[in-house]
């Protein structure tokens, strides 16, 4: 879609009949996003009620013979439990439409991937339906449930919530490619900053968004439609939705512009000079009455942070369970093929630098360490971190341990008790730590973990720079649904052994 604009508006003198007009404008279209949003919101109520009124029918029904459909308004005093199950449906579509709305789910401008938005709605789902759980446990009503109707149940709201997101997408780039959601974008100042702005709008080549051109008073170009002090004439005549301030951010020279553009209805969006020296997270404060920004490394702390350890030490003890079996089996294989111990220790880094012994399954001779001097120089990766495709150290058992990682199974022990979580940037040795530059240590942001963003990317065949860089935007970019994102990807990755060495 071509999102310029023709360039070089007939500019008239600013009148309030125009402005006035777009004002009515701008309201009636906010109006019938808003209604459209209604819809969506109403059609999944609808949905969620009409399954779970089924599944009572068909699960629950059946145990009270003397309550029939043709005595509806008898069911009260024929069915005990009708109001714990009423109570469990209302607690668990309100803490999922809260989960749902947090996530500016039902919001028309928001540009979104229906892969992660499914992610999205599957770890919503199933955190609703803990909650729940746990709601009327503590009301001691969970007794009464059928738990096969609520799993259902649950997956069919995860079904019904996925096809309105479907719908969703669909109807938003049909009412985006014939213009009925159309943003007219501005940018004031034309400098680096600006072309940055431009530059990325065509890459993502957003659909309803329409490039009206710069304002800039010193750079000249095709693109450049005006002086600042035009700004007024040319929001009228364009119709601007969205104006993007680029320009050197003075107080003398941004207070004067947001006076000016105050009174129109359009999104006012201040880039700072800044931009490419921070994080891609920050919050906006106010300290003392004054407006900043602080620098968040990374959104996993808190509750964020709370959930992951929680995460980690219930899937890790699952797993240590589930593979006793296998865990078993192998220690017994790697005692009776080679010599030396089953489990390797090896010190590693962990969050901010601080050191801990990583446990794995042994997979190299003994002296491994010794004979790691003489390979040096065949080092194969770009970067501090020592790899070789084949490293005359691993053993026959070795080989098959590493190609599906279950040499990293005892690290299992390590995110139990802390020092690792199950997915983050793999912890370097102290030596290969020594040679980081700035940009490496923010690998160190967070716990180290057993998989990771790089590893379901390619594992061993990636770069250590492009490893670096998916590490940042884990770090960056931390949410529950990428985390589960991530393990489910890392089990085929495993199971096909690929890029593993």
């Amino acid at each position: 879609m071509n999102l310029e604009a023709p360039i070089g508006p007939t500019l008239q003198e600013p009148n309030m009949t125009m402005l006035e007009q777009l004002v009515k404008e701008k309201a009636r279209s906010d109006t019938q996003i808003k209604w459209v949003q209604y819809a969506l919101v109403a059609l999944e109520l609808i949905l969620y009620l009409v399954t779970y009124v089924i599944l009572f029918i068909y699960k629950i029904l059946p145990n009270y013979p003397e309550a029939t459909l043709s005595n509806l308004s008898t069911w009260g005093s024929q069915i005990p439990v009708i109001d714990d199950y009423s109570l469990y449906f209302i607690c668990f579509i309100g803490i999922l439409l809260i989960h749902l709305y947090q996530k500016r789910f039902y919001r028309l401008d928001k540009e979104s991937n229906l892969s992660d938005e499914i992610v999205s709605v599957i770890t919503a789902t199933g955190t609703s339906f803990l909650i729940t759980i746990g709601i009327t446990f503590l009301m001691k009503n969970t007794m009464h449930y059928s738990r096969v109707m609520l799993i259902l149940f649950t997956i069919l709201v995860i079904v019904e919530t996925a096809a309105t997101r479907y719908l969703r997408n669909w109807l938003l780039m049909r009412l985006k490619s014939t213009g009925v959601i159309q943003e007219n974008i501005l940018i004031v100042g034309a400098g680096r900053i600006g072309k940055s702005l431009l530059a990325q709008m065509r890459k993502y080549n957003f659909y309803g968004a329409r490039f009206v051109g710069f304002l800039d008073d010193k750079e000249s170009g095709s693109n450049i439609i005006g002086r600042v002090d035009e700004l007024e004439q040319i929001i009228q005549h364009e119709k601007a939705d969205i104006v993007y301030i680029t320009i050197p951010s003075a107080r003398e020279v941004i207070n004067p512009l947001l006076q000016r553009l105050n009174k129109y209805q359009l999104d006012i969006r201040i880039v700072p000079e800044q931009f490419d020296h921070l994080s891609s997270i920050y919050e906006y404060r106010h300290d003392f009455n004054f407006p900043s920004m602080q620098v968040v490394k990374t959104p996993l702390r808190g509750i964020n942070l709370l959930t992951k350890r929680m995460m980690d030490i219930v899937l890790s003890l699952l797993a240590l369970i589930v593979l006793s079996p296998v865990l078993f089996a192998l220690i017994i294989a790697i005692k009776t093929t080679s010599k030396g111990p089953v489990i390797y220790k090896q010190k590693r880094l962990g969050k901010n630098g601080l050191p801990f012994m990583m446990y794995k399954f042994r997979s190299m001779v003994q002296n491994a360490e010794e004979l790691k001097q003489e390979l040096l120089e065949k080092h194969e990766m770009e970067g501090p971190a020592f790899k070789l495709k084949r490293d005359p150290r691993i053993t026959p058992i070795g080989t098959f341990l590493r190609k599906y990682s279950l040499d990293e199974l005892p690290q299992l022990i390590n995110v139990i008790v802390g020092d690792m979580s199950l997915i983050g940037p793999r912890p370097p040795e102290p030596e290969e730590a020594n040679q980081y530059t700035d940009v490496h240590w923010r690998r160190l942001d967070v716990r180290p973990g057993m998989t990771g963003l790089w590893q379901v990317s390619g594992r061993s065949d990636v770069t250590f720079d492009e490893r670096v860089d998916l590490d940042i935007q884990y770090i960056e970019r931390w949410s529950l649904a990428l985390e589960f994102k991530i393990l489910l990807k890392t089990i085929p990755t495993v199971v096909k052994g690929s890029g593993a060495y």
